[in-house]
């Protein structure tokens, strides 16, 4: 039989074409998202704005980014009764900076995830960490059975752990982080920022997955923000995860509707910054 002249797809009726349709809904037709991570209750504390979540989800809405990152409980609470939710990424691990700071515990599964409707699963690993080949096999049965439905995976891959000394964050680290987790077959990495353009796209080029930053500490200056988006783009990131510099700025959506021009349009920092006003 030949194929010539005949319509065909090579995913067919298969779990890829599940996952290829949910990375289109994060990523859109650009290969590029921001993120709003609202998982960070459980790894950093209830901050105020976590606290009145509801409202918090609102003010990031109306921002328009191209996901959320929660756990279940809050998915549930915020998605429910939402008539248009976000996309969505149901967060399956968490550490705690105070009791368990080098140790993502299971929190959610893959099943979780399809049946909340969420369109990828994430986990997280502390690369460098005495608990590492516990969270590599989390991970990498996470990724398994996510193929066998398709989900796409992301990995919160941060080279954390107390075994790194004083090369903890380091480019070596980073890159070793990432790619532990692109070793396990993840579309979706998301790690530290490094601290210039020139090194995070040794990162990327060092990672054969979608590579995203983590927001990190928040800033002193919205302006700071904007220019470590700037950065990351330029090394050749498909976006930005970010949480506290987003839903503790002083207008989330304003910040967002800055971020996204950095990110789909490629714009300056200085210039994406004329949308926080």
């Amino acid at each position: 039989m030949s194929f010539e002249n005949t319509p065909f797809n090579p995913i067919g009726v298969t779990s890829a074409l599940g996952r290829t349709i949910r990375l289109r809904r994060l990523f859109g037709t650009t290969g590029k998202a921001l993120v709003v991570a609202l998982d960070q209750a459980v790894p950093r504390g209830v901050a105020p704005q976590l606290a009145r979540i509801q409202d918090t989800y609102r003010s990031v809405k109306a921002g328009s980014p191209n996901a959320i990152t929660v756990t279940r409980g809050i998915g549930a609470s915020l998605l429910a009764n939402d008539p248009e939710p976000l996309p969505w990424i149901l967060k399956a691990s968490s550490f705690s900076v105070d009791f368990h700071p080098t140790l993502d515990a299971t929190i959610g599964s893959v099943d979780d995830a399809v049946r909340l409707g969420a369109d990828a699963v994430a986990v997280g690993i502390s690369a460098g960490s005495s608990a590492q080949p516990q969270m590599l096999e989390m991970l990498a049965a996470t990724v398994e059975r996510a193929a066998a439905v398709g989900m796409p995976t992301v990995c919160h891959a941060y080279p954390s752990g107390d075994l790194w000394g004083d090369r903890k964050g380091s480019v070596e680290s980073v890159l070793y982080a990432a790619r532990a987790a692109a070793e396990l077959g993840v579309d979706v990495v998301k790690t530290w920022y490094t601290g210039s353009t020139e090194s995070f796209a040794q990162v990327v080029a060092g990672t054969p997955a979608l590579v995203m930053v983590a927001g990190g500490a928040k800033a002193d200056t919205d302006l700071e923000v904007l220019e470590m988006a700037e950065k990351v783009m330029q090394a050749g990131a498909a976006g930005l995860t970010f949480g506290r510099n987003v839903w503790g700025a002083e207008d989330p959506a304003k910040m967002i509707t800055a971020l996204r021009a950095i990110v789909h349009e490629g714009v300056s920092a200085s210039v994406a910054a004329k949308h926080l006003s």
